[in-house]
């Protein structure tokens, strides 16, 4: 049976957290379907949604909340959905999140909630709630229900790469590393390949989720570092080069590929387009078919990656500074 749900999306990328949700979404369900989507809320209905998996893997998701009742965001719309709500005899506090240009404040969404579940003869009990009924607000539509799943944004935090036991600057922040892996849709003890590793970002995301992970680098200063991030994770590394794998041919379910940029990859591979040709078609050769990767370049390389023999499925483009925009290409 299909419940339908309301995603609330986070506003750190405009596009990276709606493709994520649908990721995890395939994932963690038997199947869906889009049924609205607004600033930063997207409502599906899915079937057999797995909300614990859903939450432990979920970056640019703040919260999921099963919707019981819906409305249009007005005090009206709001009274009504509220008089529908079946709820147990229980004690409850309302929070609620106002997203985009939604007419009403999450303030004044409580209070109207509040009111109309009170005079039912409902008991609030803002400390100590037995239900806690979640509102979310729209500019086209209201949502009330019950939060399923959550984000560990604490964890991303305690993740910073500047808090980790080996550091280089210019590392991806651990949020969006987990978001790519999610992209990838690498389930749990299937394997994940980083060919250019670094610090191991990806992996330290991939290993969390108890995915398989392998990755390389040429610099074996940086691998013999990047081995204490890891301790404790099923994850592998190794000096090599990304245009020669040292792995079997369709023997890795998914990658994530963030290629160096600047000096490091000229006088490795002899020029970039060299480094860029030879780890596509490595990595085309040791993906299953319909593998997924994430490839991310400083540069519009999406021809160059659909000569290798990929399809570019999505696109994304995640400022960093004023001189650095990562491109984003996910692929199969």
């Amino acid at each position: 049976m299909e419940t339908r749900y309301a995603f609330e999306l986070s506003g750190e990328h405009p596009t990276i957290p709606r493709s994520e949700a649908c990721a995890l979404l395939e994932i963690c369900s038997s199947g869906y379907a889009i049924v609205s989507e607004a600033e930063r809320c997207l409502v599906v209905e899915a079937g057999d949604l797995d909300r614990s998996r859903l939450g432990f893997r979920m970056a640019m998701t703040h919260r999921v909340v099963e919707i019981l009742a819906e409305a249009e965001p007005s005090p009206e719309g709001l009274a009504e959905a509220a008089k529908s709500l079946d709820l147990p005899a229980k004690t409850y506090k309302v929070r609620a999140k106002r997203l985009g240009e939604a007419p009403l404040g999450s303030d004044e969404v409580e209070r109207m909630v509040g009111s109309a579940l009170w005079k039912r003869g409902y008991r609030a009990d803002l400390k100590s709630p037995e239900i806690e009924i979640r509102a979310l607000v729209t500019e086209e539509g209201a949502f009330l229900g019950r939060e399923v799943a959550r984000a560990d944004r604490a964890g991303f935090r305690a993740r910073r790469p500047h808090l980790k036991p080996f550091f280089h600057p210019g590392t991806m922040l651990p949020k969006l590393s987990r978001a790519l892996v999610n992209l990838a849709m690498v389930r749990e003890e299937e394997r994940l390949l980083d060919p250019f590793s670094g610090t191991a970002g990806f992996l330290v995301e991939a290993g969390l989720l108890g995915i398989r992970g392998l990755g390389l680098d040429v610099q074996e200063g940086i691998v013999l570092g990047s081995r204490s991030n890891l301790e404790g994770l099923d994850c592998a590394l190794m000096v090599g080069d990304a245009a020669r794998l040292p792995l079997r041919d369709r023997s890795i379910e998914g990658a994530v590929a963030d290629a160096p940029y600047g000096r490091s990859a000229l006088i490795q591979a002899g020029s970039r387009d060299e480094l860029l040709a030879g780890s596509l078609a490595e990595l085309r050769r040791v993906l299953i078919p319909k593998g997924r990767m994430i490839y991310v370049d400083d540069r519009p390389v999406g021809e160059s990656i659909q000569d290798a023999g990929f399809e570019v499925l999505e696109t994304h483009a995640e400022r960093v500074h004023r001189s650095l925009t990562r491109q984003i290409f996910v692929c199969r």
